[in-house]
């Protein structure tokens, strides 16, 4: 299962687009702003942002970039400097091999009043899930309080917490007698 394709799952257990949904209405960007995506995968937070009715300048960058995304990496933006409004690191900065070159890359293509945000799965996200499968979590971050710690309420089956451990590439032991449980879906924003 691919990411879009568990965040489709996702979406559908909260009945809103996972992660871009909640993370747009937190932001209340305006719409004119010029906006960076830097992991942008597929484009589809560039296509949230559209059906939002951003009319700012759209920009996606992915080193296996979709449709409408530019291939490049976040440590060697392809962008002059001053060129955004906002640059979006969406459950990618993590994941980068430099994350602190990444930031610098950010605010360098920043315009002086512009802002980087970061988002990441919280440590609360799918942890009841997680426990009833077997697989127990972390709870504590050593990072400095969010912006925004979004959670969501959703209520996972067994075949759905058997399909969200397929997509980790992991076999869930069979503990259907401990679902439906109550859990959320969390994610931390930060804003530099």
């Amino acid at each position: 299962m691919t990411l879009s394709a568990r965040d489709a799952l996702l979406s559908g257990l909260c009945g809103e687009p996972w992660p871009h949904g909640p993370l747009l209405g937190a932001l209340s960007l305006s719409p004119a702003l010029d906006v960076l995506d830097v992991g942008a995968g597929d484009g589809r937070l560039l296509r949230e942002l559209k059906a939002w009715g951003h009319r700012g300048h759209l920009a996606g960058l992915d080193p296996e970039p979709g449709a409408g995304v530019l291939r490049g990496t976040a440590d060697a933006l392809p962008f002059p400097e001053a060129s955004f409004d906002a640059v979006l690191f969406v459950r990618v900065l993590a994941h980068l091999p430099d994350p602190a070159r990444a930031l610098r890359e950010a605010r360098r293509v920043l315009r002086p009043s512009g802002r980087v945000v970061v988002a990441a799965h919280g440590p609360d996200h799918l942890q009841e899930t997680w426990a009833a499968l077997g697989r127990f979590q972390a709870s504590g971050h050593d990072q400095a309080t969010p912006t925004f710690d979004l959670r969501l309420p959703v209520t996972v089956t067994a075949n759905v917490a058997r399909a969200l451990a397929q997509s980790y590439g992991e076999v869930a032991a069979r503990t259907d007698h401990l679902f439906p449980v109550q859990d959320a879906l969390h994610l931390q924003v930060w804003l530099t």
